[in-house]
């Protein structure tokens, strides 16, 4: 009887640490394992779904202090953040970021200095790509139309770089043009996707670097009568 009630343990364990993975996947390909199916049993599926239901149905509205290092608003140009973090999606638990609406081709820029990696696509996030800061905080960018040419993996780029310009891609085709961005303290990484914090307080306060402005044209030079 113990020997059956072990071998349940174990299995519903390792159903848990499954169900997480697929369940946490989200936006990154970083917590997607491609091609896994999952086979539980009905029972052991009764008694994990609360306990992942629980926890990731909370949402992180706390505020890790990110290094005294500069920081700038990921959007050049004109937009609209409404803070719908953590509100609930269809089939999706939580939002895990803000939604900032903007023109289509609008550039995105990089919000502090460090390395470009998993760029590329992925169904949901559509074009997307992570951030990663010296101190190991971690920026995820998703649904742009397009990459900028500094976009790719190991890039090394400085805040305000332009890496990519918004648009509908992924599941956002059925929605105006935004960016998906969210904010991944390094004291929070250990938890995976669901690490996710509040960003609207960081963006509220991040400086907004204005559009680039083309020189004006010169004026025609006066003719003379005859």
């Amino acid at each position: 009887m113990l020997a059956v009630i072990a071998a349940l343990s174990a299995s519903a364990a390792m159903a848990v640490a499954s169900t997480a993975s697929r369940t946490t996947a989200g936006y990154p390909a970083r917590c997607l394992l491609s091609g896994q199916t999952i086979a539980i049993n009905t029972k052991i599926a009764r008694l994990i779904a609360p306990v992942t239901t629980v926890r990731l149905a909370h949402a992180r509205r706390v505020h890790p202090a990110l290094a005294p290092t500069r920081f700038v608003f990921p959007l050049l140009g004109h937009y609209a953040v409404p803070s719908n973090f953590g509100s609930g999606r269809a089939g999706l638990d939580w939002h895990h970021g803000d939604d900032l609406f903007a023109s289509r081709g609008t550039p995105v820029v990089a919000v502090t200095s460090g390395v470009v990696f998993s760029v590329g696509w992925q169904n949901l996030g559509g074009h997307r790509l992570w951030l990663r800061d010296a101190q190991g905080n971690e920026f995820y960018y998703a649904h742009l139309a397009r990459y900028a040419t500094a976009a790719h993996n190991g890039a090394i780029v400085r805040a305000g770089q332009v890496l990519g310009y918004v648009g509908t891609s992924g599941d956002a085709e059925h929605t105006p043009p935004h960016l998906h961005f969210e904010v991944h303290p390094k004291p929070l990484l250990r938890l995976g996707y669901d690490g996710a914090v509040d960003p609207t307080t960081y963006l509220a306060r991040w400086q907004q670097i204005d559009m680039p402005t083309l020189p004006a044209k010169p004026s025609p030079a006066p003719t003379c009568g005859p």
